[in-house]
């Protein structure tokens, strides 16, 4: 029998917030399952629908979304107010679709649906890519059951529920998975590349300290190029100083080829969101990790300690992030390179398993 049978007729309703890494996995599991006779749709918010331009035959709802922490007090009225609304529209969209599973992929915009897979007696799965387990998913613990990690949680995860956890690995997606990671596609140049990764909504002090950074190095006389990632406002500024410092340079906001740019890079600094520094791990690029300084619960931290230990990466908090700390960080790689050998040769040895296949299996326990 055809594999697409496997699925037939069983719908499953995936939960995700707007970030790319709650997003990417979530539409990674989606294409997955749909070429294997599931039918899928997708619940987020604004953020995380501009993500799904790329693939238009997957179905989505949009609700509002919105963390009720660490907010004044108005602005805490309103997000209630939103979570309330979101509830009942997510509630409309459930008795519509009368799904057989919902899988929650972390983020405010993934709860509403997935609290409510209690009053409808329906499955839910969660999955959480990052080292500590985020806020909308430890609420929902309680009720999931099954709980789907990258990677063993070192911090915040509820002891009670242990029983329910299966190590999956991260959900990378499918055109990164698959794609030849042995080998750096260098096309000939002797030319140091280097990439920055700001995380899907760009990181704004990336733009203010790594240009000069660049031209520095530069005009010691290395030979060097820079793919950057970018907030929108800042992209031409950046674009300018590149082309009058005469600095080879690939300016972006968002790119659908980050893997073959990925794939070329000798050296990334990195914000330390769980799918982008596992994605540079799959390709081998060893990186400079910044981690959000506010991000919550301090997960980017986490994550980048996890590599940190295996020997992947180099952490630069943000509170250390200026020129010359930089600076010094980069010509020490440059100038000794064989640092990045020895990276690469570990990160070569490094188990991107199929994590969507594992995921699958799981998911047939239940429906």
């Amino acid at each position: 029998m055809c594999q697409g049978i496997i699925g037939m007729n069983k719908k499953i309703i995936f939960a995700s917030g707007g970030t790319g890494g709650h997003i990417f996995p979530a539409v990674t599991m989606m294409n997955h399952l749909s070429q294997n006779g599931y039918e899928v749709i997708l619940v987020t918010d604004k953020r995380g629908h501009g993500f799904l331009k790329k693939y238009p035959k997957l179905k989505s709802y949009v609700i509002a979304a919105s963390s009720p922490t660490d907010k004044k007090f108005i602005n805490k009225v309103v997000s209630l107010f939103l979570i309330i609304i979101s509830l009942f529209k997510s509630a409309t969209i459930i008795y519509k679709i009368k799904p057989n599973l919902i899988f929650g992929f972390g983020g405010y915009a993934s709860f509403s649906v997935s609290i409510l897979s209690k009053l409808f007696n329906i499955p839910l799965i969660i999955y959480d890519n990052n080292l500590v387990l985020g806020r909308a998913n430890k609420v929902l613990a309680s009720i999931s059951k099954k709980i789907l990690l990258a990677n063993k949680m070192s911090k915040n995860f509820p002891d009670q529920h242990n029983k329910k956890i299966h190590e999956v690995g991260f959900i990378l997606r499918k055109e990164i998975a698959n794609y030849n990671n042995k080998i750096k596609q260098k096309n000939g140049r002797n030319i140091f590349s280097i990439l920055v990764l700001g995380g899907s909504q760009g990181a704004k002090i990336f733009g203010e300290v790594i240009p000069p950074v660049i031209k520095r190095i530069n005009d010691l006389g290395h030979k060097i190029e820079i793919k950057q990632q970018c907030r929108e406002e800042q992209k031409e500024s950046i674009v300018n100083f590149y082309k009058n410092n005469k600095i080879v340079n690939e300016v972006f906001n968002f790119s659908d080829d980050i893997f073959k740019i990925m794939s070329s890079a000798d050296l990334a600094i990195s914000r330390c969101g769980a799918s982008s520094i596992a994605e540079l791990v799959h390709f081998c690029t060893p990186f400079i990790a910044v981690p959000l300084e506010n991000s919550i619960d301090d997960h980017q931290l986490l994550n980048a300690k996890f590599f940190e230990e295996k020997k992947y990466c180099w952490i630069l908090k943000e509170e250390n992030f200026n020129s010359d700390n930089l600076y010094n960080c980069i010509i020490k790689i440059i100038e000794n390179k064989k640092i990045l050998e020895n990276i690469h040769e570990k990160m070569k040895k490094n188990d991107s398993n199929n994590a969507h296949i594992k995921v699958e299996n799981i998911i047939k326990d239940f429906i």
